[in-house]
């Protein structure tokens, strides 16, 4: 695997906090690497040493193989997106996507070409001539993108780009990432900290806590088979039983709730109370109360309406989910 970039023994202190612990990690070439987690793991840190805002306190940061740890962020050849876009009011569109082109020398007829480029790239070539305060917000996102792809980068940032539009644009634009990142063949790296994203838009994705790497690998890797409790409660598996062999996993979907006692087979049987029954159209979702071999623990099932099962809140049950979908997990 060609790395375009990598991440040498690396950590960041601000006065007492370890923002990142000494981490090592390679960016795969040409593909979309998402550095994932909650508020606080690091990520964004990462980022923004990858990018040159912020340098080490130890260890190296290597870009296309050269040592880039003190380079200025402006001799790195990166493209970055912010969650504010950060598009200046006053130019056009066309202005606000060539500015790094004419900070870099380049000429006005090949600027102009490239502007076009990377706005019919983004599908705003007909936008050109307006200013940003006349876009949605969808359209902004796209102008800034269109900015840091016509410069060429070596990589793109994109720190928690998505965040400030609403769900519906939010889905759209994952899409549109993903197939300029696949038209271009440009190594991208991608802050966020929502998991639906991480995993639809992922070739790679790493996983952070506390400024540590927790897990790393292809989305269905990791989603298959989380390291521990933590990569898998944030994964949304949700339900955690502890059996006489160990801490096990299952995700609400993979769980059926019997009226009940049944007969124990292979796989998990659990008897409890239902504590709460939530109808969201399509699925039912039936919260039950139960004990492991450590005491209480609750257990949550996600069940197509048509074939749910008619319990109610105090019911006795028995939750049940196949050997097969069982993930044991390291304590």
């Amino acid at each position: 695997m060609n790395a375009a970039a990598q991440f040498v023994s690396v950590s960041q202190v601000f006065g007492e906090v370890t923002a990142v612990d000494d981490i090592d990690l390679s960016i795969p070439s040409g593909k979309l690497t998402t550095l994932l987690g909650p508020s606080g793991c690091g990520k964004t840190t990462s980022l923004r040493m990858l990018a040159g805002y912020t340098r080490p306190t130890s260890g190296r940061i290597l870009i296309d193989g050269v040592d880039a740890t003190t380079t200025p962020p402006e001799k790195r050849g990166l493209g970055m997106v912010f969650q504010s876009y950060a598009l200046f009011p006053h130019m056009t569109v066309a202005d606000n996507v060539g500015y790094g082109l004419k900070l870099r020398g380049v000429s006005k007829a090949d600027r102009a070409a490239r502007v076009a480029e990377s706005l019919e790239l983004v599908g705003l070539e007909h936008l050109a001539s307006r200013r940003p305060r006349a876009l949605s917000g969808g359209q902004q996102q796209r102008v800034a993108l269109a900015r840091a792809v016509a410069v060429r980068p070596k990589l793109l940032l994109l720190d928690e780009p998505l965040s400030n539009l609403d769900a519906r644009l939010r889905v759209q634009m994952r899409a549109e990432i993903r197939r300029i990142q696949a038209e271009t063949g440009l190594t991208v790296v991608l802050v966020t900290h929502d998991q639906d994203e991480a995993l639809e838009m992922s070739d790679e994705m790493v996983l952070m806590r506390a400024g540590r790497i927790m897990q790393q690998g292809a989305p269905s890797e990791v989603f298959g088979a989380p390291a521990d409790r933590f990569v898998a409660d944030f994964l949304g598996y949700e339900n955690f039983v502890r059996t006489p062999a160990g801490l096990v996993t299952v995700r609400p979907e993979h769980v059926s709730v019997v009226a009940g006692a049944v007969e124990r087979g292979e796989g998990l049987a659990v008897e409890g109370t239902v504590t709460d029954v939530a109808y969201r159209g399509v699925d039912l979702l039936i919260t039950v109360a139960a004990r492991d071999a450590e005491g209480e623990t609750r257990l949550l099932s996600d069940i197509r309406s048509d074939g749910a099962p008619h319990v109610s809140p105090g019911d006795r049950v028995t939750v049940t989910a196949p050997a097969s979908r069982l993930v044991a997990l390291a304590d």
